[in-house]
């Protein structure tokens, strides 16, 4: 992970992923203009889920370019959306409708350290 760090030789990736996962459970790489990252947020959204989730706007980025081979080359997962969960790849949007429509999202996003605050059924 070392070649992720640029240039931080004493980052300490373990300390960073746990606040990182802590800090921001749920992290959703999304583009505006995409159907089905719109479709991903508005779910996440009907669970008000607290804390709300990171959502990175890939391409309101200078660096959109570098973030997709990034999360490629990590995730294996080039669409976007691409939504993390505790710093793993869960897929996109339709991998997000299949675990709701299952009933196992709501425990994964509980697993995960969020509330859900939403009164709907899940």
């Amino acid at each position: 992970m070392s070649i992720y760090a640029a240039g931080e030789i004493d980052l300490d990736w373990e300390r960073e992923t746990r606040f990182l996962n802590k800090q921001y459970p749920i992290v959703v790489f999304s583009k505006t203009y995409c159907p089905y990252s719109k479709r991903a947020k508005e779910l996440l959204a009907a669970y008000n889920i607290q804390p709300t989730p990171k959502i990175v706007e890939v391409d309101m980025r200078d660096d959109n370019n570098v973030i997709k081979l990034l999360l490629s080359r990590l995730t294996h997962h080039s669409t976007f959306p691409n939504i993390l969960i505790q710093g793993k790849s869960i897929g996109g949007s339709d991998d997000l409708i299949a675990l709701h429509n299952d009933r196992t999202l709501a425990k994964m996003l509980e697993r995960a350290g969020v509330t859900i605050q939403s009164d709907l059924e899940f």
